[in-house]
């Protein structure tokens, strides 16, 4: 998914308004892994910290201790982490912005930080994860877009960047309401480890109160995108409202109607969906 998105912005946003870019095909490769070898690295660290709930909420996908070793996992862990940060200190250096690495290493410290302590605090874990997803999003716009920005070509930059920016907000919704479901749906789990998710504090009614108002939040603000600020685009317009629009309220009736693990299952599933489908919007602009 962070592939897809980062390349769609490359080689359909970028050249269709022929804006000026600081990362040639390499280059951009090389942010394109860096933030992908980051996000395998956060995924590793998790499982590794997260063996005595998945013997619980998923023991048919536990690998660590299973299929490798937890020594092997962090090895792995810090190989993947450590080619992200320097590919990360390098393309800060290759843009001219050295201070740009601080993102990288933000990244890093809240990936580490999450699978040890954060996802275990109320809400500060689901906010932790949408902010990645936000950063992973908005990658190119600092690398690709910022550093070739003046005031010659100002105004198509900021509206392309302002693109992305939609773009990660929606990343950023999305991520949030997938990772409360996830905890509605790991809720025995998380027990086990005293963490102190929204279903566990909340209860599972109040947590699908919170679900449907960011849910109405999200529909409600990409309805104002589309009617307002992009209705002379039939094309986005149709395909936002059949593949992204209509899926989140079928997921507002879906979830009142959950009480299964299975149930918020499936709805995780939907919103992984609509994610995908979302990004793919980005071809009809």
């Amino acid at each position: 998914m962070i592939l897809l998105i980062q390349y769609l912005f490359k080689y359909f946003l970028f050249e269709k308004y022929n804006i000026e870019v600081s990362l040639d095909d390499i280059h951009f490769g090389l942010l394109a892994f860096s933030t992908v070898f980051l996000a395998i690295a956060g995924y590793i660290i998790n499982d590794v910290n997260d063996v005595k709930a998945d013997i619980i909420n998923k023991p048919d996908k536990l690998y660590v201790d299973k299929k490798i070793t937890r020594i092997n996992a962090q090895y792995l862990f810090l190989g993947f982490n450590s080619i992200g940060l320097l590919l990360g200190m390098y393309l800060s250096y290759y843009v001219g912005h050295t201070s740009y690495f601080i993102i990288y290493v933000l990244t890093s410290l809240l990936l580490y930080q999450y699978a040890k302590y954060l996802k275990k605090m109320f809400l500060i874990g689901n906010i932790t994860v949408s902010l990645i997803i936000f950063l992973c999003i908005m990658m190119p716009a600092v690398f690709d877009i910022a550093p070739v920005t003046n005031a010659y070509n100002i105004e198509i930059q900021i509206e392309v960047f302002y693109v992305l920016l939609v773009y990660g907000v929606f990343g950023f919704f999305l991520t949030l309401i997938r990772e409360i479901v996830k905890d509605m749906e790991d809720i025995e789990g998380d027990k086990s480890m005293d963490a102190r998710s929204l279903p566990i504090v909340l209860g599972n009614e109040k947590t699908k109160t919170t679900v449907l108002t960011l849910s109405i939040l999200l529909i409600s603000g990409i309805s104002y995108l589309m009617f307002r600020l992009y209705g002379g685009e039939k094309a986005l317009v149709f395909y936002t409202v059949i593949m992204v629009l209509f899926p989140l309220i079928f997921f507002v009736f879906r979830l009142y109607q959950s009480r299964e693990k299975r149930d918020f299952h499936f709805l995780s599933a939907i919103v992984k969906m609509i994610m995908l489908t979302g990004m793919l919007s980005m071809l009809m602009l």
